[in-house]
């Protein structure tokens, strides 16, 4: 056969397929798969293309169910859409973490005002525990809190090369984001910013690399202060982020004088470190 029939031209199709008398593994894979549902099905498509596409990429899957429960989530509905994400029926653990993987997303790169309310879903299901239908008991929050630490790790591999200067900053979003909503404990975030001053602490004669890591970890810092720093509208506990800010101004003031002198790092970097020693003054002396 050298010709090419339709499958919505049905009748053509079977009157070649009869005249054709010679037997080969195209025709009889053709008669194997055959089916007229498909074709009658087809036909359906050829009049109405848009409703089968449509459909098509609409599968009512749990990955679909937490995106559009995800996408349609503002603070006025945050009751409504936590009771439904509660509703789904995850069927594994990799279901599970894919609600956790899209709230992070979310976090990490949607803007200022969406970013507190997914962190609020995160809050109301830190204590929920979901069933899979295999059984299995998993908290939303040891999930969480495991995927975000993977995320911050990875965000301090500065000679991986998969790392990037927006890729460490938006870890600190994400951690920032999540401590502000009381997810992240003061004992965890006291452990990120020394990991960040073990690696911005001065060292004398290192190599240029090292420096270049001292000015990533600043940054990091620094994103990290933004964050965290109440604006004036918001609620927080002043005697813990005064611990922390405290401890974190003394050390970059001790060491930016060295930086300062010795000129290790670039004007650019130092620039950064004062700047946030001078918005953590003005929130101290407030």
């Amino acid at each position: 056969m050298n010709m090419t029939y339709s499958v919505y031209d049905d009748d053509k199709l079977m009157e070649k397929l009869n005249e054709d008398k010679t037997i080969n593994s195209d025709l009889l894979s053709f008669f194997k798969n055959f089916s007229f549902n498909n074709v009658v099905n087809q036909n359906l498509a050829k009049g109405n293309s848009a409703y089968v596409f449509k459909n098509a990429i609409k599968e009512d899957t749990t990955k679909s169910k937490i995106t559009q429960s995800l996408n349609k989530l503002h603070t006025q509905n945050l009751n409504k859409i936590v009771s439904s994400i509660r509703e789904i029926v995850f069927q594994n653990h990799d279901e599970l973490n894919e609600l956790v993987s899209q709230c992070i997303l979310k976090i990490k790169r949607d803007n200022e005002q969406i970013r507190p309310v997914i962190a609020s879903l995160c809050h109301e299901l830190q204590s929920t525990y979901f069933l899979t239908v295999e059984g299995e008991k998993i908290y939303f929050r040891r999930l969480l809190l495991t995927s975000v630490k993977n995320d911050y790790v990875d965000s301090l591999k500065y000679d991986d090369n998969n790392w990037s200067k927006d890729k460490g900053e938006r870890s600190m979003i994400l951690v920032g984001t999540l401590f502000n909503i009381n997810i992240i404990e003061k004992k965890i975030m006291l452990s990120i910013i020394n990991d960040l001053k073990k690696l911005i602490e001065y060292k004398e004669d290192q190599t240029q690399e090292f420096y270049e890591h001292v000015e990533k970890a600043i940054q990091q810092l620094s994103c990290l202060i933004s964050v965290i720093l109440p604006q004036s509208n918001q609620v927080t506990n002043s005697e813990n982020l005064n611990e922390i800010f405290l401890d974190i101004v003394e050390f970059l003031e001790k060491y930016i004088i060295i930086y300062e002198e010795k000129k290790c790092i670039s004007k650019k970097i130092r620039i950064i470190c004062k700047n946030s020693i001078s918005e953590i003054r003005n929130y101290l002396n407030k």
